[in-house]
């Protein structure tokens, strides 16, 4: 069911109204969250982003290959791009004649870790937008470039990833 973000708004404020009203202070509230140690980050996106990289990799990746890889659902489409939404992300894809290109991840609330990202994707190199991952796959030959912008640079571990780039690489 979806509510009109108005109404949205009006429970948020009602809910943490409410909260506040039992005896605890924001303040009390924030000092008994446990403080977060070593890589901070939502890895909800880096299963999509391995699933895109995937059907990137094969010989014919068209939308709505891709769309089923990524298990999701074209939400608009035009002749060159097609854009899919998620909680906390979206996906938006490049598709000059039918075949997927490029795949972008904007993400909102569901911000990996560059830390996240070396997990997923193995050593990146720096690259003055970020830091760039590279995926080869001996069975179609295809090479991918993943390319994660941080939040801020200079990025280290634990900064955060405001938007991925999965793409054809152009090296060969």
């Amino acid at each position: 069911m979806k509510y009109p973000p108005l109404a949205l708004l009006f429970l948020s404020i009602l809910f943490s109204s409410t909260a506040c009203t039992r005896g605890d202070s924001l303040e009390d509230i924030a000092e008994s969250e446990p403080e977060s140690s070593g890589t901070a980050g939502d890895d909800a996106a880096i299963s999509k982003v391995r699933a895109a990289v995937r059907a990137m990799s094969q010989r014919d990746a068209t939308v709505e290959s891709v769309a089923a890889e990524m298990e999701g659902v074209i939400k608009a489409r035009t002749k060159s791009q097609a854009l899919i939404h998620y909680d906390g992300y979206r996906a938006a894809f490049v598709t000059p004649g039918g075949r997927v290109s490029q795949v972008t991840f904007s993400l909102i609330e569901a911000k990996p870790s560059v830390q996240q990202m070396t997990d997923a994707f193995g050593t990146p190199s720096e690259v003055p937008r970020g830091m760039l991952y590279e995926q080869s796959f001996a069975s179609t030959g295809a090479k991918i470039d993943i390319l994660a912008e941080p939040v801020s640079m200079p990025a280290d571990e634990s900064s955060l990833v405001r938007r991925i780039i999965v793409r054809g690489s152009r090296r060969r």
